[in-house]
């Protein structure tokens, strides 16, 4: 009888923490409204992130499991882990100025943890330590790794072919057969059944094995074969159409047949990992049975959730004052340098490829041209920060994704010198049905240079951090070439060292310091 009363004054706390628990959970999901809804928007839009719409359900349904376990203990706060919630808190600040979605919605994730972890203590906390990390796999993110898996599969299938004794000609992410061409798209990159996989696999871990270092192994298994996997339905498909005269794996069934093969690789790993499968363990009935016979003190979880949430109020009040600070724009019109010695100005031929700027605040394209050659310039200035239209994002490629004049075959970083100095761009091959360019492009953030997106988003941030420049730009540089080339010529070079300090100073021209 005892032991009864016990139990239920164990238990009888469970209410209302747990309501305390949706309400911390919806102020959160409130406070960074705009975070949360540009993870459900992704995943309804965009079939490879579709699956986050199960992975709360999945979560609710791996802690309703915990359930006996929890009955154990007794919420107890956990001051020192606010440090944690501050520095997911700045951390969503830094991804909101610098415009870095997937950031932002990590660090909502960790805030969401370390809030539950401030409330609820260290003992429950790491019993639902799984649980609570697998929120993460609903965040969007693995968008960066589709160029990469791209060239893998590239690779791999063309590899592959060779070793079959098909002659193959390969150009960039495109390859011809004697039987038709074929080139490898986003969708073709693996990318879905990597996400896929690498979630499915955690989940299994998580269920089937109970040592940590099973559960590793498994996932890093489930992260590597689905790379291999799709790079041997790629060479299966290109083969399939090339034994078929391009008949059949060149439609829809492209597709189909891509998921059974996925399907079937996933049949195939589970049922391996099954083999080393550790027994079910059950909950520790006498675990800490003296901390949960402690009181509990309800206002000490009022306190707590007070403090979390003013903690995490922070952030987007910070984020709002910044967006709304005063800025000075110069009125000014982009436009290129008139004359360089030697080298005259004219406009961009109609015929000549042009870079995209998407939501950029000025565009300019122009073209100068000495006696032997002629060289094109072109400059996306963006003045302010707006959403959707950024600088650096998915969507703001030089190429269209659906693009079919115009096709990337190289694109590689190299060190180039501009009047003596170092500058690292991006230098990129692009072909059409007649013409070859080589493209050289770089970004300037306030007024710094760099090729790397990781490094401009962060000066970004930098930037809007300390209240100084907002105004961003990305310089193209097209030089026509008869055959592809990695080199230039002292004409070239000698153009670039006359047009960098003439581009410095009409892009300084266009914005006030801030």
């Amino acid at each position: 009888m005892n032991s009864q009363r016990e139990v239920y004054s164990e238990s009888s706390s469970w209410p209302a923490v747990l309501v305390l628990t949706i309400i911390l959970i919806a102020a959160i999901l409130g406070l960074f409204y705009e975070t949360a809804w540009s993870m459900v928007s992704i995943w309804y839009r965009s079939e490879t992130f579709a699956h986050g719409f199960i992975i709360v359900p999945i979560t609710l349904w791996l802690i309703w499991e915990k359930r006996s376990t929890l009955r154990q203990f007794v919420p107890q706060p956990e001051y020192r882990v606010l440090l944690l919630l501050v520095g997911g808190g700045f951390l969503w600040l830094i991804g909101y100025l610098a415009d870095a979605l997937v950031i932002q919605q990590l660090a909502l994730v960790s805030i969401l943890i370390f809030g539950i972890w401030t409330l609820l203590g260290n003992q429950i906390t790491w019993a639902l330590a799984f649980p609570l990390a697998f929120l993460f796999f609903a965040v969007p993110m693995g968008e960066d790794l589709v160029p990469p898996l791209m060239e893998i599969t590239a690779t791999a299938t063309v590899y592959l072919i060779k070793l079959t004794g098909v002659p193959v000609y390969r150009e960039g992410l495109f390859f011809s057969l004697p039987s038709g061409d074929w080139s490898v798209v986003e969708a073709c990159s693996g990318v879905r059944y990597l996400i896929a996989s690498v979630t499915l696999g955690a989940l299994y871990a998580y269920m089937t094995y109970n040592r940590l270092s099973k559960r590793a192994l498994f996932i890093l298994a489930a992260a590597i074969v689905p790379i291999i996997a799709n790079s041997l339905r790629a060479y299966i498909i290109v083969m399939l159409g090339h034994l078929s005269d391009m008949k059949i794996a060149t439609g829809v069934d492209h597709l189909v047949y891509g998921w059974l093969f996925f399907g079937l690789v996933m049949l195939i790993l589970f049922s391996i990992g099954a083999i080393w499968r550790d027994p079910h363990q059950k909950p520790n009935e006498d675990v800490n049975q003296a901390d949960s016979r402690r009181d509990v003190k309800y206002n000490r979880f009022f306190a707590a959730l007070s403090i979390v949430l003013l903690s995490a109020s922070v952030w987007p009040i910070l984020a709002y004052a910044m967006d709304n600070r005063a800025t000075l724009i110069d009125d000014k019109q982009l436009v290129l340098p008139g004359r360089l010695a030697g080298w005259e100005a004219a406009s961009a031929s109609s015929d000549a490829w042009l870079p995209q700027f998407n939501g950029a605040s000025q565009i300019v394209h122009g073209q100068y041209h000495n006696d032997q050659q002629q060289i094109g310039v072109s400059i996306g200035h963006y003045a302010l920060r707006n959403k959707g239209a950024e600088l650096i994002n998915s969507q703001n490629l030089l190429l269209e994704k659906d693009e079919r004049k115009w096709r990337i075959t190289d694109s590689n970083k190299v060190t180039i010198q501009i009047n003596g100095r170092p500058l690292e761009i991006d230098q990129i091959t692009i072909k059409g049905a007649d013409q070859i360019y080589q493209v050289l492009t770089w970004y300037r953030i306030g007024d710094v240079y760099t090729s790397s997106r990781y490094k401009a988003k962060l000066l970004e941030a930098f930037y809007r951090l300390t209240f100084g420049r907002q105004d961003s730009a990305r310089v193209v540089i097209s030089i026509p070439r008869e055959i592809a080339r990695n080199d230039i010529i002292d004409p070239e070079q000698e153009f670039l060292d006359q047009l960098m300090p003439a581009l410095e100073t009409t892009l300084d021209r266009l914005v006030n310091n801030q």
